[in-house]
């Protein structure tokens, strides 16, 4: 029995956990690589979005699959998706082979492998002046990375002097360590031992929590995801651990780990591991559309694969993400709207896209909210509009999520707002959770149904706090 460095509540679920998933060994191939792909995804996208990295969920998808991007992204971005995805292959391999230990060499060449090239930054110098300095990449800093607070306070790494000799520090801590303490705890304690050195003049955030998975990885524990979307209590439990509360730290990594191992026993059973959709359906739909002009209008067939997309990928995964609320919301009611223009029967239409012009065309019903729509007033839709409302078990506040998707002639635009009541005094309130408009080239929206739910989640756990 390996030694427990802390005192926690979740350790004994990550044993137990980790029982389980082994009883499923030797999981399918199949299976090992949907889990494998998972993994992926989230570790590259949220280690990367928590430094500033602007690819979504979807983008980073596209990506890292199919090598394609999309959409307006700073080419750094892909370019440092790329490396960060390179820096995890290299963990993973270093994981499997118990004849190579982990050295100070190979931490420089992860900070190498993320950052590509040296490159100039912009800094505040000792006497608080703005200035630039060079990042010289897979080398301990020169000069010093303090960093100011939120509260105007500095907050003090090792000097640059201290750096090469509490780096050894670190790698012998952790080789004495290695068979006596438990993985996670390792791993997590590892972690803000690196963080607390900050050796490099950028990259330690990535490089520690790269670090952290190799030593979770090498002890067959899956990797540990730290969610964007829970940057403030990742900080947070950090800024805790620099006042003296490291066990804080310790169990919110493990909260995580948690996380990791529900979803790899899920994974080892056969079970679906996505909540909101994935990729392959959005690049399925893609592929089926090979649109090559600079301009594309709609057409009938367009604005009806746009309304299944929008009502498959988006509208349904969010009604079944609010059963995850059903204590707080016992009551969901769906209203649909259609709006259309009426104009005369014919069987002559304008076709944009046509060499000829006007095109004979046969009329079909589309079935769009239960109505069979014609051709022609499928192609002069304005608007469908979705409105999902949750009465609240506590009376006190209701919510309307309104989902629309207005058609434009080259472009269509999903919009998503939250509306909330305060049934005690009828004040209500309307917040944009999301916009995005695209056009009928690339037909589907790039941004994953992944993000919209986090937007969505973020709104309703917020409001319910407040209105406890």
């Amino acid at each position: 029995m390996k030694e427990m460095l802390y005192s926690t509540k979740n350790i004994d679920k990550i044993n137990n956990l980790k029982k389980d998933l082994d009883k499923l060994a030797p999981i399918s191939k199949e299976f090992a690589n949907n889990l494998k792909k998972k993994f992926r995804l989230e570790f590259n996208y949220n280690s990367n979005h928590l430094e500033g990295n602007t690819l979504t969920y979807g983008q980073t998808q596209l990506l890292l699959l199919f090598d394609k991007s999309s959409g307006d992204v700073p080419v750094s971005d892909i370019e440092e998706m790329k490396a960060h995805d390179v820096a995890l292959a290299q963990i993973e391999e270093l994981a499997k082979d118990e004849e190579r230990p982990l050295t100070e060499q190979f931490i420089c060449e992860l900070n190498k492998t993320i950052l590509v090239k040296d490159f100039w930054k912009d800094s505040i110098d000792l006497n608080g002046n703005p200035s630039r300095k060079k990042i010289e990449i897979g080398k301990y800093k020169s000069l010093p990375n303090s960093v100011l607070l939120r509260n105007s306070e500095i907050h003090e790494y090792a000097s640059p002097e201290e750096t090469p000799l509490l780096m050894n520090g670190l790698i012998i801590w952790y080789r004495t360590n290695i068979n006596i303490i438990h993985p996670v705890h390792l791993a997590a304690e590892f972690h803000y031992k690196f963080v607390c050195i900050h050796p490099f003049d950028d990259g330690n955030g990535r490089v520690a929590r790269l670090i952290m998975n190799y030593i979770l990885l090498r002890n067959n524990y899956p990797p540990v995801i730290i969610k964007s979307d829970d940057k403030e209590s990742y900080l947070t439990a950090l800024q805790k651990a620099d006042l003296g509360d490291k066990l804080g730290l310790v169990e919110y990594i493990e909260k995580q780990q948690v996380w990791s191992l529900e979803l790899s026993i899920k994974a080892g059973k056969g079970e679906d591991m996505e909540e909101y959709g994935d990729i392959e359906k959005e690049i399925e739909i893609l592929k089926r559309k090979k649109l090559t002009k600079s301009t594309i209008f709609r057409t009938p067939k367009i604005s009806y694969e746009i309304y299944l997309h929008i009502n498959d990928d988006i509208w349904e995964p969010l009604e079944k993400f609010f059963l995850k609320f059903q204590d707080f919301f016992p009551e969901v009611k769906t209203e649909n709207h259609v709006d259309h223009l009426k104009v005369e029967k014919t069987k002559t239409i304008r076709n944009p896209l046509s060499a000829f012009g006007d095109r004979e065309v046969t009329i079909k019903p589309y079935e769009v909210f239960g109505h069979n729509l014609e051709e022609e007033d499928v192609s002069n839709i304005s608007w469908i509009k979705r409105f999902l409302s949750l009465k609240s078990a506590s009376k006190k506040i209701d919510f309307d999520i309104d989902c629309s998707v207005e058609f434009g002639d080259s472009q269509y635009k999903l919009l998503i707002v939250g509306r909330s009541t305060n049934t005690d005094n009828f004040l209500k309130r309307k917040t944009i959770l999301f916009e995005s408009e695209n056009d009928y080239k690339t037909l589907f929206m790039t941004e994953s149904v992944n993000d919209i739910i986090r937007v969505v989640s973020n709104y309703l756990v917020k409001n319910i706090q407040l209105n406890d």
